[in-house]
């Protein structure tokens, strides 16, 4: 299969960043998109790899582990997170063998 034809999500890279006001007061840090342009969003595709359900604090927990393939880019880090829909992805390392794609190893769920 092509790349074009796997990469059939859309999904929005973001970092955690820390502003000022007009003041020059510094703001709390929040998420904000990488990519400004446009809708802001990329072509991925999102696969799950693996789920597991444990027991934190006294609660049942759970997190999936997830792969993120996108063209190959300058500047994703580990440091980032993904959006997709209304899912929210912790980028955990960032792997890119060749100049075509880079893949994401996310996670969601419990920290």
């Amino acid at each position: 299969m092509s790349l074009g034809a796997r990469l059939n999500k859309r999904i929005t890279l973001q970092v955690l960043a820390a502003g000022q006001d007009e003041a020059g007061q510094p703001l709390p840090a929040d998420w904000m998109n990488v990519i400004a342009s446009g809708d802001g969003k990329l072509w991925a595709e999102v696969r799950d790899v693996s789920g597991r359900e444990f027991v934190s604090a006294g609660a049942t927990q759970n997190q999936v582990l997830t792969t993120i393939t996108i063209r190959y880019r300058v500047g994703v880090l580990p440091k980032m997170r993904a959006l997709h829909g209304t899912d929210v992805y912790r980028i955990e390392a960032v792997l890119g063998q060749d100049q075509r794609t880079l893949t994401l190893m996310c996670s969601r769920g419990a920290a």
